[in-house]
């Protein structure tokens, strides 16, 4: 096995490279003698040596026994990872990498066999080839402007990694399952990025190789099943390869279990700190299910716990509840801190939920899913109605594209008024998206579809020009000449420097003075990264723009953001204005308007519904009031 190791490491198969290492972690784990490992490290010097003297773009063939590695093998992985075999004069084999000239024309080329896509920047299709809509099961019409995230959902592959190192190195790669009536396939997707004159990502070639053979072959198998390197658990690779392996399975339960939060700690405390913590949120797992469960490392901070053909009735069931909420409410010590992690469960049973054993993980990472989105700390088990919503969103996140292109979402707006003389503050932008099919398609349902499918950029763009083209229209109006425009803006769009200069482009190029526009940001921003938010504030600030804090007082509220944040307003968020008779409510609002008092900034009080609301809020200084009551939102140029 050692040799196939070699032999493939050798023909150039870059993916392989890991299987020589492993082999010699083995050998360390396993208490291997020192023939063994002197015989490795002989091979190893020497492809070191064939490498060095061939200038690392020919080298000799090492001259051992390969007899176990077929030729079919050989030549497929050969065609797929882009090189070919050539025969010199004196019959020696080298392996010959591809110039530049030809690998061009390779990749202009079309295989018969391969998956080609191209995407937009946000992982839109713009462009399938036969074969993947073949292995997609779908047609060309329906599957342009689809989202290649929601394409993978659909066929259980929910990482994204792979578009998140592509921002990064403009190159990524991934494996893809696709399952057909016949069989399972894997197939190797590698992309990589077009970027345009300044250096932005504009389109993405996804390319794919059908690797089934190899996941199934003796030659490799081990790598796809083995153990997570770095927690010891088996990773989804060698999860699928037990599920398949299971026979007589009569009852079963899965938990998708997710550590919510745990790239930012990566990011802010470094990747060793999180290996380690990693590794705690492991053996704190372990301890809470018993050794008959398969525990799984399934992606970076998502793990399953799979138990099969064991007592599943509610009270079992509500055992295993007790101990993940155990589990879940979890804090870990490291380096003296004290590290809380969040973490979001869902599960599903069979065969009650399922008459597919092998359908139970993706039918919990569909709870898990819905776990997510609803922010809920229940441990949430699935049910049809969240399979239905899966395709209801999915269909959403195709209609988006094109309610995009063909511009059929919407520019309303909501007056904020002053109350003491009745005049328009400000008013704020509002979309709206009414589809023939679908109806009234509520803006938090497909603002967070387009976060999920990548169009959110797109989406946010979109709006921002439609709102200035707009106020322009409305400056002209005498009521409006002397209002403001607050835009609302998420807080990954915050951070997108390129976002900045798209918006400034844009007021430049309708000429509206930055100091009539706030940019509206919810409070939720400064949840991760404080800093990074401020100094991207500050940005706007530096151009003219007003800031406004939007839901002040819910979720991560902190009178410290009010010392940090250079804000302009402050928008107190609905639930404390619709509970206003509530002593503690009244005190809050008194605080937020003394501060603003002092720091000659405003105070706006959003979500007022009824004239009672309205007089109490004017008895506590707060003037400026947006709501049904004073008006709703409409689309004012049709008036």
């Amino acid at each position: 096995m050692l040799l196939e190791y070699v032999f493939l490491l050798t023909q150039g198969v870059t993916i392989y490279n890991d299987l020589f290492f492993r082999a010699l972690n083995r050998i360390f784990s396993d208490n291997y003698s020192l023939v063994s490992f002197t015989t490795i490290l002989f091979f190893f010097l020497l492809l070191v040596y064939a490498i060095h003297q061939t200038n690392a773009i020919e080298y000799m063939m090492a001259s051992f026994d390969v007899d176990s590695a077929s030729t079919k093998l050989k030549t497929q992985i050969q065609a797929i990872f882009g090189f070919k075999e050539h025969t010199t004069s004196n019959n020696n084999k080298f392996p010959e990498i591809l110039s530049v000239e030809s690998e061009t024309k390779t990749q202009n080329r079309e295989k018969k066999n391969e998956l080609v896509f191209m995407l937009d920047r946000n992982g839109n299709i713009l462009y399938a080839n036969e074969r993947s809509l073949l292995e997609f099961q779908s047609n060309l019409a329906d599957i342009l402007g689809l989202s290649i995230f929601s394409l993978y959902v659909e066929f259980g592959n929910d990482n994204s990694d792979w578009y998140d190192q592509l921002q990064t190195s403009n190159t990524s790669s991934n494996l893809i399952r696709v399952n057909d009536k016949e069989k399972e396939k894997w197939y190797y997707m590698s992309y990589r990025a077009n970027l345009d004159s300044n250096g932005n990502l504009e389109t993405i070639i996804a390319s794919g190789n059908d690797v089934s053979f190899l996941i199934n072959s003796d030659l490799i198998k081990d790598f796809y099943s083995d153990k997570d390197h770095l927690t010891g658990l088996i990773n989804q690779y060698g999860m699928f390869d037990q599920i398949r392996r299971f026979k007589d399975v009569d009852t079963g339960v899965a938990f998708f279990i997710q550590a919510m939060g745990f790239s930012e700690i990566s990011n802010y405390y470094g990747h060793e700190l999180a290996d380690r913590l990693l590794n705690e949120i492991v053996n704190d797992l372990k301890q809470t299910v018993s050794d008959d469960c398969l525990v799984v490392r399934y992606t970076e901070s998502k793990f399953v716990i799979l138990c099969s053909n064991c007592l599943i009735n509610q009270d079992s069931l509500d055992i295993y509840i007790r101990k993940l909420e155990q589990f879940r409410s979890s804090s870990y010590e490291i380096d003296h801190l004290n590290l809380q992690v969040d973490k979001r469960i869902g599960y599903a049973v069979y065969p009650d939920d399922t008459d597919s054993f092998e359908e139970l993980v993706t039918l919990a990472s569909i709870a898990l899913k819905e776990a997510t989105i609803h922010n809920s700390y229940e441990i949430t088990r699935f049910s049809l109605e969240m399979k239905n919503n899966l395709k209801y969103n999915v269909e959403i996140a195709n209609k988006l594209r094109a309610a995009l292109d063909e511009e059929i979402i919407e520019v309303y707006f909501q007056k904020a008024m002053n109350c003491e003389d009745q005049s328009i503050f400000v008013i704020e932008e509002l979309s709206r998206w009414y589809d023939e099919e679908m109806g009234f398609i509520p803006p938090d349902k497909f603002f967070r579809i387009a976060a999920e499918t990548n169009q959110l950029n797109r989406l946010e763009r979109y709006m921002v020009k439609k709102t200035l083209v707009s106020f322009v229209q409305l400056r002209q109006k005498e009521q409006y000449k002397d209002a403001k425009v607050t835009i609302n803006i998420s807080p990954n769009t915050l951070l997108d420097t390129h976002f900045f200069e798209y918006f400034t482009q844009m007021t430049e190029e309708y000429q509206i003075p930055s100091s009539d526009i706030f940019i509206e940001i919810s409070e939720s921003t400064f949840v991760n990264n404080t800093q990074m938010c401020l100094e991207h504030i500050d940005q706007y600030k530096s151009k003219g723009y007003l800031i406004a804090l939007d839901d002040f007082g819910t979720e991560y509220s902190s009178l410290s953001i009010l010392e940090s944040v250079d804000f302009d307003i402050i928008k107190i968020d609905a639930h404390f204005v619709q509970n206003i008779e509530k002593f503690s409510n009244q005190e809050i609002i008194k605080m937020i308007r003394t501060i603003t008092a002092k720091t000659n900034k405003e105070i706006v009080a959003e979500g007022v519904e009824t004239k009672d609301q309205s007089l109490a809020l004017k008895n506590l200084g707060c003037n400026i009031q947006q709501g049904y009551y004073h008006h709703r939102p409409e689309n004012l140029l049709l008036y």
